[in-house]
């Protein structure tokens, strides 16, 4: 007599059932529009639940919690955001050209939001709480793998004779860091395009 197949679970029922059936990236993308919109802590998980058209109990089965909703988001953003870094700065242009390319996006994009928002990740790191290691920990990952593109893109641009060889390139990448995060930061109040440009053009000088 043959044994039951017991190797697939019976899919469960009611609101907490089946926690896997939607596109989690679309619903990653979604939560992540409103915590951007709204902030962590006005953000409701009704609210989440009404973005993403996804009940409340595959939202817990999948993530965990709001605050784990918001760790995936970001990482979704976060992975998005820093491969379309690679690409402008791995651009078939001159280094430099490539470097103030991938810094001009940042100010297009600070120009253009008029205060409404400014990034994701900077959202979450200016209202991060001082005790959410979690959420600490996934910023500071984010901000080395950028650091660490920058970082390239000085090499890069040592190498062709236009930057400084002098230049500690980690250190250039911080301070690059602190100037795409500080466009955007200036993005929450009125600013026009050529304000911030200024800002690349005096950054550009700098590591030369």
């Amino acid at each position: 007599m043959n044994k039951p197949d017991v190797s697939r679970k019976p899919a469960a029922t009611g609101c907490r059932g089946r926690p896997r059936e939607f596109d989690t990236q679309a619903v990653l993308a979604s939560a992540g529009q409103v915590f951007w919109n709204h902030g962590y802590h006005a953000t409701s998980v009704d609210d989440l639940c009404k973005a993403t058209g996804v009940l409340r109990g595959s939202l817990y089965g999948v993530f965990g919690d709001k605050h784990g909703l918001l760790l995936a988001a970001l990482d979704h953003y976060a992975d998005g955001s820093i491969a379309r870094l690679a690409e402008r700065l791995n651009a078939n242009v001159p280094p430099e050209e490539a470097l103030r390319n991938a810094l001009l996006h940042h100010v297009r994009a600070a120009s253009a939001l008029n205060a409404q928002r400014t990034c994701f990740i900077t959202n979450a790191t200016l209202e991060m709480s001082p005790d959410d290691v979690a959420l600490r920990e996934r910023i500071e990952s984010i901000q080395r793998r950028t650091i660490t593109l920058l970082s390239a893109a000085v090499i890069r641009g040592q190498a062709s004779g236009v930057f400084n060889p002098t230049l500690d390139e980690k250190a250039v990448g911080e301070f690059l860091l602190c100037i795409t995060q500080g466009l955007r930061v200036l993005g929450k109040t009125p600013r026009d395009e050529q304000q911030l440009t200024s800002i690349v053009d005096l950054a550009m000088r700098a590591l030369v």
